[in-house]
C-alpha cells in the first residue's frame, strides 16, 4: 500500500514513503508498538531534516536572489504581487510611503533588518506620502541609485510624466500579466 505524506506547512519536503503492513493473525502487541516507535522516530527525522532543508534554502535566497522593497497599501495587492515575484525575488513590504522611507534611509546601517534593495516597486497612491513623493525623495533628496518602477493603477498620461519626472526607471499600469512584471524588473536589476 502507497502513503503520501502530507505537507503540514511550506518548509516541509512532501515525500513518498512505502510502507507494508502484514494482516496476520500472529502478531502481537510488541510488534505494534516497536512499529509506533520506529515511525516516530522516522517523522522526528523527516522533521529535522525538513528544517535543515528550510534553513539552507531561506540562506540562499537571501544571499543569491535580488530584494524588491513593495510599496502598496491594498492587502491583497502586495499577496498577488510576492506571489508573482517571490521565485525569483526576495520581496519586503511595506504599507505606505514614509514607512518605505524609512527603510530605504536606514538600509544597511548596524541594526537594520535590511542590508540591499535591488528595485522599488510602488503604487502612486499611498497614505501618508505619494508614490511620486517617495520617488523624489529617494532620487533626488537621497540620491540613491536603485531602480524605481511605478506600479498603479493610473493610466492617464499625465500621470505617467509626473511619475518620469520624479525620476522613476519605469511604469506599468494595473491589471497586468506576471511576466509582463518579472521581465521589468529582471531588465532593471540586471542593469
Amino acid at each position: 500500500m502507497k502513503n503520501h505524506n502530507k505537507q503540514n506547512s511550506e518548509n516541509e519536503v512532501i515525500i513518498d514513503a512505502d510502507v507494508r503492513i502484514i494482516n496476520s493473525d500472529n502478531h502481537n502487541d510488541d510488534d505494534e508498538v516497536d512499529l509506533v516507535r520506529k515511525l516516530k522516530n522516522e517523522i522526528l527525522h523527516l522533521k529535522s531534516t525538513n528544517v535543515y532543508l528550510s534553513v539552507n534554502l531561506r540562506n540562499l535566497r537571501e544571499r543569491y536572489l535580488p530584494y524588491v522593497l513593495l510599496v502598496d497599501d491594498n492587502y491583497d495587492t502586495v499577496q498577488i504581487l510576492t506571489d508573482i515575484i517571490s521565485n525569483e525575488y526576495n520581496v519586503i513590504d511595506a504599507g505606505n510611503g514614509i514607512e518605505a522611507l524609512n527603510m530605504i534611509r536606514t538600509m544597511g546601517n548596524t541594526g537594520s533588518s535590511i542590508k540591499q534593495i535591488d528595485v522599488v516597486l510602488l503604487d502612486i497612491t499611498l497614505p501618508g506620502m505619494s508614490g511620486i513623493s517617495l520617488c523624489q525623495e529617494i532620487k533626488k533628496r537621497l540620491k540613491i541609485n536603485v531602480p524605481v518602477i511605478i506600479c498603479s493603477a493610473r493610466q492617464m498620461k499625465k500621470d505617467i510624466i509626473n511619475a518620469v519626472g520624479a525620476g522613476a526607471d519605469d511604469y506599468i499600469t494595473k491589471p497586468f500579466e506576471g511576466n509582463m512584471l518579472l521581465e521589468k524588473l529582471n531588465k532593471w536589476v540586471k542593469k
